[in-house]
């Protein structure tokens, strides 16, 4: 996986309903983190049983929306590709802009020398 910071800000506690508001998005986002939809994140969802806990189960709710917003980020003009690789010849690349789809279908093959 590709490391990505998720930050997260809490606008709003809400101790009666049991719940907080949260803004998140990645640390190199392409905007400010206030210019991001509020979450409404309820205790249900949080584990207070340790400070650890709380971090890891705030790690699983911002880092699920944090991949649905770049997700739904639009691509720019220059960045979209139609172009794969399709031959072992580099000169077939040059000033392309070549994709290449990321995932685990996309795992590394093991070569024998």
């Amino acid at each position: 996986m590709i490391p990505i910071n998720i930050i997260f800000k809490v606008m709003k506690h809400n101790p009666d309903d049991k719940s907080i508001s949260i803004k998140m998005c990645r640390q190199n986002a392409p905007k400010p983190i206030d210019d991001y939809p509020s979450l409404r994140v309820s205790y249900n969802h949080l584990d207070f049983s340790s400070v650890y806990n709380l971090q890891e189960s705030l790690r699983l709710v911002v880092s699920d929306n944090a991949l649905k917003l770049l997700l739904s980020e639009p691509i720019l003009s220059d960045n979209k590709s139609y172009k794969e690789i399709e031959s072992l010849d580099l000169n077939d690349l040059v000033g392309e802009v070549v994709a290449i789809p990321y995932g685990t279908d996309n795992e590394l093959h093991q070569i024998e020398l």
